[in-house]
């Protein structure tokens, strides 16, 4: 029996070796790439990034390991082929075009002619899978996630030619990067428009056609909607967060699209994803949004108990399994603040990071984040316990675990 059994598992082990060498080495690695495109490296930046920003661009650099990596600048966030060239080619007043940039931290820039107004020509061409199987970056930029969307995916959700080749750099190493719109759209479900109070209030996301080339709800602009994403990274993200106070967006995208995990993204900042591994780069945080634990209400508008907010800023990592977080701070032992800061409009301007801050380097043990509409006016309830941490050096905070709770 067990002669036997040795012969058959040679008979196996020479048909794999005889696929091999008719098909060439795709056929062993099949497997080992359906692994690597779970995880790719992916550099997620907020929006908003200074021309200036060395810390971020030479970050990106890095992470290529080459001295002049290629990166290939899709642009089909735009609102027509024109426009991205455009935003590829000339600068404007205050910002470089994206070519004179890659090209200023040391990147070789290659352009991808898709766009909205010519993705059932360009997502097809050889010449332009060439140009991102030579890429070491692919790198989508901001304006609207559904451009980008449409220019890539069929209306089925499937793969153009174009973006398989992109779904195959991603699998054998190269780095998926973006900026604002291209940061939000490498998520499974992609979302967008609207405001935090606005999601509150309808308490749920539209959803919205490959075809529509719009996140817009119609009727109700305040909310938002969501498509079908590139699904690079397996979390909602959010960018312009806490400059735009989109914690009230987050909160509700988790939910409806079936998330345990956001990435909320500061403007001027970014987070890269390699591996387990989550660091943080640049002015402002990345907020970690962890719904695993939460419950949700059945109002007619939106309630939660027991999300988990974190906050990080430059230098500080997340491990995206254990979900542990590493501060380049120092912890906080004496908090500073005697005083109480509750937040009367909590979805304006760094009001969210202002509150959490404030909650672990004082001495109470929860804080208050009203909106500043009414009808219903939503309460943010900053709770800290024991899994609660603060750290600070150099005019830099890290927030691990602080509890939040909404009503209204």
């Amino acid at each position: 029996m067990k002669l036997k059994y040795k012969f058959k598992i040679s008979i196996v082990l020479s048909l794999v070796l005889v696929f091999s060498l008719v098909f060439g080495t795709s056929f062993l690695q099949s497997e080992k790439n359906v692994e690597a495109a779970a995880a790719p490296k992916v550099f997620l930046m907020g929006g908003a990034i200074d021309d200036s920003n060395a810390e971020i661009y030479n970050a990106l650099k890095a992470a290529t390991g080459k001295t002049n990596p290629v990166v290939a600048i899709v642009c089909s966030a735009a609102a027509d082929y024109a426009t991205a060239l455009d935003a590829y080619t000339n600068d404007i007043t205050g910002h470089l075009s994206y070519k004179n940039l890659f090209t200023r931290y040391g990147f070789t820039p290659v352009f991808i002619p898709v766009a909205v107004d010519n993705y059932t020509t360009e997502a097809y061409k050889q010449s332009n899978i060439d140009l991102i199987n030579s890429a070491d970056v692919i790198f989508f930029n901001g304006g609207d996630q559904s451009r980008h969307v449409r220019s890539l995916l069929k209306d089925d959700g499937t793969p153009t030619p174009l973006f398989a080749a992109i779904q195959q750099r991603a699998a054998t190493g190269a780095i998926i990067s973006g900026t604002s719109a291209g940061t939000a759209v490498q998520s499974p479900k992609t979302y967008g428009e609207g405001v935090s109070y606005g999601y509150l209030y309808y308490n749920r996301l539209l959803s919205k056609k490959i075809s529509d080339i719009s996140l817009a709800d119609s009727l109700y602009p305040d909310n938002g909607g969501y498509t079908t994403g590139f699904g690079f990274v397996n979390a909602s993200i959010d960018t312009h967060f806490d400059a735009r106070g989109r914690i009230g967006r987050i909160l509700l995208a988790e939910r409806d699209l079936g998330q345990k995990v956001g990435y909320g993204i500061d403007e001027n900042t970014a987070l890269y994803l390699n591996g387990t591994t989550g660091k943080v780069f640049g002015e402002h945080g990345v907020f970690i949004v962890d719904s695993t634990n939460a419950t949700y209400g059945t109002a007619a508008s939106f309630t939660v108990n027991n999300v988990k907010v974190s906050y990080l800023t430059t230098g500080d990592s997340y491990n995206t399994s254990t979900k542990s977080i590493t501060s380049s701070k120092s912890l906080i032992t004496t908090p500073y603040y005697s005083t109480i800061r509750d937040s009367s409009d909590i979805f304006s301007a760094y009001e969210t990071t202002t509150t959490i801050t404030r909650l672990v380097d004082t001495n109470v043990s929860y804080l208050y984040g009203d909106s500043y509409e009414s009808g219903p006016k939503f309460t943010l309830k900053f709770i800290k316990d024991a899994n609660t941490k603060g750290y600070y050096s150099n005019s830099k905070y890290t927030v691990s675990n602080v509890v939040l709770n909404v009503s209204y």
